[in-house]
């Protein structure tokens, strides 16, 4: 389960970092950048906080080139720790050779200078019109930067969603089109002011590469970019091409410059886009999009898991329709923008509206079926099965026969996935809080005991910014990936937020049916605001000790707390239970005297894995109770770099002194142990240097 690798470069040494303007990103009170050493050229992604208002402004409103001066304390950009979660180091690594970051102080001198040559003046003028489209509303704004500049804001990451639920996030990846109707405007626009072709074609060929550099080098503008100048380069030498020989060299070369390029999604649907294109160039609209909904759906379900059941019909609708139309309202909003914001905000209305409606079809009851991530293998005959009916879609026998293998290795890798035999208790690593997951054989029952979460303080609004959850992240990204849309139950140990502060962020994404939890939880306010969006649909099922329920075939003992309380640490909900051949003992954030207690309650009780109270904190995890339980094994879920200190030295000791193997989620990442007829039992970690 050990992480990809890839070559990386030496820790740069400290030296002048230039920020060019358009690398710098803010979202509300945020600051994200990259800047190029100016000695190895090495690229670094730098964080700052604004203090001020006044301060996010002039970052906001900053288009000159700035320099980054003094020492700078550089650590490398954090991997994905659990298994099927983006993996943002090795994304900036292959996509950028960017490996390192670093956390800006306040005295980090930043200094501003003029552009020192024509690539820094790029980068002005670039940003100068990223300004300029930062003043169009959301909805606008991120269309523009998406079909324009090839730049996804954050604050665009609802219409991003919505697209993707639908399978028809692949129309942001046809975005270089806008190229194709510009250069035919200026050709036809030339031809009727009598300018000899030659002349267009020569001044085509030095403004679009300085084009593609000032849009920031999105995969799908320098796509098209390259097959224009491809084009227009033959035609210029009398030479004849297929249009799949000019995809073929522009590709090519992309690879060279990009080697990693199609292990990204929007760098596979974009070449794999316009490759249907090509193939398709004769055909009606309709059946355009179906091919291309059809060409996307096994990358989709390769990245986001989901398939929604009307995806085809949805292509053939919109398809024809979204790019001539949000482009001609974003280029009518950026012309319109300086004289009359008011009809600026029609087409603003238009789109909100559009995704409306989108969102309630993706909304639809049992219109989604989650899939799972599909494998490569599949994913390959799939796609080069249907690139062959494109071809022959003439030939009744071979597209029945190339149709029925498509259909069975849908069916067959569905059933792999849905169907998996083995059983599985997960502890995810979510930072500093608690999520765990028994997932039994077969994908047919599954229970999670905590959600994880983090407190959040008030901010105002200028503060705010789009946040995704690790729940989101990590634990929601993985059930998908496993083909898990439900949960049979929650089990809730106590109030603390990050144990249950992301529960609303589940409840939304996966149906729960029911809710386990201590009694007297239930009547806490807290509590209570959180679960009340979903009372209509969630049981909610208040236990003390010596009580059990069931999930599936599986007995959970609840062993703590004797009498209701208020959800606090003391009041936390033990849970027991015998998975596979092993005895698992769950103690949320119990106290010492509390663990004591359940030795004498039940003498007999013997533990061969424990989940560690508390983070591993010293107020947890008694020695007599270590002792008592003959532990043969324990998980610490804290997170890295935790201004609590967990796990606490004396809990490490403990565990030392009674030969106890441990495992921590913040130097292991995710721990998975699984379990069913031939397999080993063992631990298993997400992080190569603990397997």
């Amino acid at each position: 389960m050990a992480r990809c690798t890839y070559i990386q470069p030496v820790t740069p040494h400290n030296q002048i970092y230039k920020i060019q303007p358009d690398t710098i990103k803010v979202a509300g009170n945020q600051i994200q950048l990259i800047a190029q050493g100016q000695t190895d050229g090495q690229l670094i992604i730098g964080y700052y906080r604004c203090k001020n208002q006044i301060e996010q402004h002039r970052w906001q409103t900053e288009s000159w080139p700035l320099l980054l001066i003094g020492d700078i304390e550089l650590e490398r950009i954090e991997g994905a720790t659990n298994r099927h979660e983006f993996d943002y180091a090795q994304f900036m690594g292959q996509q950028k050779q960017c490996f390192y970051q670093t956390r800006m102080a306040d005295n980090t001198i930043i200094k501003q200078i003029q552009p020192q040559g024509w690539l820094d003046t790029l980068h002005h003028w670039r940003q100068k019109g990223l300004i300029y489209l930062h003043r169009l509303p959301p909805a606008l704004r991120f269309h523009a930067g998406a079909l324009l500049l090839g730049v996804r804001e954050t604050d665009g990451k609802v219409y991003q969603n919505v697209l993707g639920q639908l399978g028809i996030i692949h129309l942001l990846s046809l975005s270089g089109i806008h190229v194709f109707y510009l250069v035919t405007i200026i050709r036809r626009v030339a031809t009727l002011c009598r300018v000899p072709r030659e002349w267009v074609n020569g001044g085509l060929c030095c403004l679009l590469p300085i084009y593609a550099l000032f849009v920031g080098g999105g995969t799908s503008i320098v796509r098209a970019i390259g097959l224009i100048l491809l084009r227009l380069v033959c035609e210029m030498g009398h030479l004849h091409q297929s249009r799949l020989d000019s995809w073929s060299w522009v590709l090519l070369v992309n690879l060279l410059w990009q080697p990693y390029l199609l292990l990204s999604m929007g760098g596979l649907l974009s070449y794999l886009m316009a490759f249907a294109l090509i193939y398709q160039w004769r055909n009606g609209t309709f059946a355009t999009t179906f091919w291309l909904g059809l060409l996307s759906l096994p990358v989709c379900l390769r990245f986001n898991y989901r398939w929604h059941m009307l995806t085809i019909l949805i292509n053939g609708l919109i398809a024809p329709i979204f790019l001539p139309i949000t482009l001609g309202l974003v280029i009518v909003a950026i012309l319109l923008l300086p004289f009359s914001y008011p009809l600026v905000l029609l087409g603003e209305g238009f789109l909100n509206n559009l995704y409306q409606g989108l969102a309630w079809i993706a909304g639809l009851p049992h219109a989604t079926v989650t899939f799972g991530k599909i494998q490569l293998v599949p994913l390959f005959l799939i796609v080069v099965g249907t690139l062959w009916l494109m071809a022959e879609p003439t030939n009744k026998q071979r597209v029945k026969w190339i149709g029925s293998s498509i259909v069975s290795l849908y069916m067959l890798s569905f059933i792999i996935i849905h169907f998996n035999p083995v059983g599985r208790v997960i502890m995810f690593d979510i930072g500093q809080g608690d999520s765990l997951l028994i997932q039994q054989p077969f994908n047919r029952h599954n229970l999670l005991i905590d959600t994880g979460g983090r407190l959040s303080l008030p901010q105002k609004k200028w503060q705010r910014r789009v946040i995704t959850s690790r729940a989101e992240k990590v634990t929601i990204n993985y059930l998908y990936s496993c083909g898990i849309d439900h949960l049979d139950a929650i089990a809730l140990s106590h109030q603390d937020a990050d144990h249950i502060g992301d529960l609303g962020q589940i409840m939304q994404r996966i149906r729960v049916k029911r809710l386990i939890c201590a009694a007297g939880l239930p009547q806490n306010q807290q509590f209570k605001r959180q679960v009340r969006p979903y009372l209509k649909t969630v049981i909610i099922e208040p236990y003390l000790a010596g009580q059990h329920f069931t999930v599936g075939q599986q007995q959970i003992n609840v062993l703590a707390p004797v009498i209701a309380g208020t959800g606090t640490n003391a009041d936390s909900l033990v849970l027991q239970a015998q998975i596979g051949d092993a005895s698992w003992l769950f103690t949320g954030d119990l106290e010492r005297v509390g663990e004591i207690d359940i030795t004498h309650r039940y003498p007999q009780l013997r533990v061969d894995y424990l989940k560690v109270g508390h983070h591993g904190s010293q107020t947890a995890s008694a020695p007599q109770a270590i002792a008592a339980w003959h532990v043969k094994g324990a998980l610490i879920s804290a997170g890295r770099h935790n201004r609590y200190g967990h796990p606490h030295p004396q809990t490490i000791q403990t565990l030392q002194q009674a030969n106890v193997p441990f495992w921590n989620t913040a130097e292991c990442g995710m721990l998975e142990w699984q379990y069913g007829w031939g397999l080993r039992t063992t631990i298993k970690t997400t992080l190569k240097d603990c397997d």
